[in-house]
């Protein structure tokens, strides 16, 4: 009878674990994910969320959660660059007033005074003014050229899809040069940033 109980004990277990939803990603730049809204289980999901976050003008979504987080990172880390020493500046100034004020702010929002935890908010803050830089600078290209979007609406409309080994494309016959490319990361696929296919390493 112990052991009948223990299976069954055993069995709801395991089925309540199952039946909890899947975590969402974690936030990047600020920007939460919402796989179940905007859709990427799937290249062609991946490819009409993405034009749906443009036409809605959230390109920060578009950015942070569709495009390859890999080439996003690196755009960011180059355009951060050029706001570190002005944040910086900004910081500190702002970290000795809080010194020298310390009624004025609650301790939960003041600077921190540890060079290497202030240094990595200096970073931090300087990375989400990449962020939107980059946005900024992918908004403008992507109006400059309209064709662009029109390319990408063909192709997901009656473009030819080729999926393999955790990798995608989407291509259309009247689309030339302009081939989409995907990778798949968890459970998520992204566009990548690439117009051409990548030769296969020797094995």
């Amino acid at each position: 009878m112990r052991t009948a109980l223990a299976g069954v004990v055993l069995f709801c277990t395991s089925a309540l674990v199952h039946a909890q939803p899947a975590k969402d990603p974690d936030p990047r730049y600020g920007i939460t994910a919402r796989p179940q809204l905007h859709v990427q289980s799937t290249p062609k999901n991946a490819l009409r969320t993405a034009l749906d976050r443009i036409d809605a003008g959230d390109y920060s979504y578009f950015i942070a959660q569709v495009l390859d987080p890999k080439f996003t990172d690196q755009m960011v880390t180059d355009r951060a660059t050029g706001f570190e020493a002005a944040t910086e500046r900004e910081l500190t100034q702002l970290r000795d007033f809080q010194r020298a004020n310390p009624t004025k702010v609650a301790p939960i929002d003041r600077l921190p005074l540890d060079p290497k935890e202030f240094r990595a908010t200096v970073e931090a803050k300087a990375r989400l003014l990449g962020f939107k830089q980059l946005t900024k600078d992918i908004e403008e290209k992507l109006k400059e050229d309209p064709q662009a979007l029109r390319d990408m609406r063909k192709l997901l409309r009656d473009g030819m899809f080729a999926e393999a080994d955790g990798t995608a494309s989407v291509s259309h016959a009247d689309v030339k040069g302009r081939s989409l490319y995907f990778k798949k990361i968890g459970e998520r696929w992204f566009i990548e940033n690439r117009q051409a296919e990548e030769p296969k390493k020797e094995p």
